[in-house]
């Protein structure tokens, strides 16, 4: 009898230990269900963007903004004396003469020197009261005009040549009975001219010992050693010595 009652009581026991184990380890998995929906829904409230969309989103932000304001275009000068000296880096040796009229890119200006772009692999310092931004501009039909007046036998062919490159008009001219070369410039030279060539173009066209002239138009610079006629595409320069002249027909 004691047996039976001892082992009824043990049930019993037993009973209301697993209604309370498993009530809480209901309790414990609601709450641990709740705990992970709100971290989930945490996550999804803060997490960035996948990279890709970044990259995207950072492009099309990029391509929607406005070219750089201060890109500009490059200063031109002129250089304003016949034979002006142009220094190398040292500003003491002399690697250049540039002529009157003769138009650089100005790259900066530093104590009273002026840093130009010769052509497209030297640079070069000139003086900078030797420059100028002021060159009043003639019609491009007046300068032709003005070169045919001091060249009058020249071929207006020669128009076709100024701006080409070297080797076109070389292969419609033929061999040059020459070529020079200074640190800026080749000189091709053929019978009663020669051309100039920088960066393997022909920049222009040389007529030496040519009888004095004064065309009819006012040339944008009058000098001694020197006169300038600035166009709208072509320079005409002409420079008088020893009772003849040299003419150049140059493009800007």
């Amino acid at each position: 009898m004691n047996g039976g009652r001892m082992s009824r009581a043990t049930t019993r026991k037993r009973k209301r230990v697993f209604r309370i184990t498993t009530a809480v380890a209901l309790m414990l998995a609601l709450v641990g269900i709740i705990a992970f929906a709100a971290l989930i829904d945490q996550k999804q409230k803060s997490a960035l963007p996948e990279s890709d969309e970044i990259a995207t989103e950072m492009v099309d932000s990029e391509s929607e903004q406005p070219e750089d304001a201060e890109t500009e275009l490059a200063e031109m000068i002129y250089i304003e004396q016949p034979y002006t000296k142009v220094y190398a880096d040292d500003r003491v040796a002399v690697v250049y003469e540039a002529d009157l009229g003769d138009r650089f890119e100005r790259l900066e200006t530093v104590s009273g020197f002026v840093k130009v772009q010769l052509n497209e692999r030297m640079t070069g310092w000139v003086t900078e009261e030797s420059v100028t931004t002021d060159a009043p501009v003639l019609s491009d039909d007046e300068v032709i005009a003005a070169w045919q007046q001091v060249v009058p036998n020249a071929s207006e062919t020669v128009l076709n040549w100024i701006g080409k490159d070297i080797a076109t008009v070389r292969a419609e001219l033929g061999n040059p009975s020459a070529v020079q070369r200074d640190q800026v410039n080749e000189y091709h030279f053929y019978d009663g001219f020669f051309l100039m060539v920088r960066d393997q173009k022909v920049r222009a066209v040389d007529w030496d010992k040519q009888a004095i002239a004064t065309p009819d138009i006012q040339p944008t610079s009058e000098q001694p050693a020197g006169v300038w006629f600035e166009g709208e595409a072509v320079q005409l320069k002409l420079f008088p010595y020893s009772g003849v002249m040299r003419v150049r027909l140059e493009q800007k």
